[in-house]
């Protein structure tokens, strides 16, 4: 009987756990879109808000990119492309406070001659004080 209520009781807790992991890739999603809103309207300062305290950006220039210098990367990279798109191709949730998300970028040059460049990123999203923020950002 003990057995039965154990195996009924960890079948609850595993029942009641993936709900709040199934909506990840679309609340991921979202938090993609809105950093895409951002960027196309040039604001710096809310990139820089969606990272965490003590997140790092390793950009294509083999840069590490901390602190404050977040804000200051993004205020670069919005005076040089537009249209930025972010779409989330895999989601996985690590741990209950880690997801890691894969994903494809597009973004338009600003210029005489535009270019329309396709990317690739990986992310690393963190719980931090009951909101995901960007904690590991590496993009080519």
């Amino acid at each position: 009987m003990r057995n039965v209520l154990c195996a009924g009781l960890a079948c609850a807790i595993l029942g009641l756990a993936a709900p709040a992991f199934a909506g990840d890739k679309e609340a991921i999603q979202a938090l993609d879109d809105q950093f895409s809103a951002a960027a196309t309207r040039g604001d710096a300062g809310a990139l820089a808000a969606m990272y965490a305290p003590d997140a790092t950006v390793l950009p294509p220039d083999n840069s590490v990119v901390t602190g404050p210098g977040i804000r200051v990367f993004f205020a670069a990279m919005v005076t040089q492309a537009t249209n930025l798109k972010l779409t989330a191709t895999e989601v996985k949730r690590l741990s209950p406070d880690y997801i890691r998300e894969i994903g494809v970028s597009t973004f338009t040059t600003k210029g005489d001659k535009p270019v329309t460049v396709t990317s690739s990123y990986v992310v690393v999203w963190r719980q931090v004080d009951g909101a995901w923020k960007l904690w590991t950002d590496i993009f080519h």
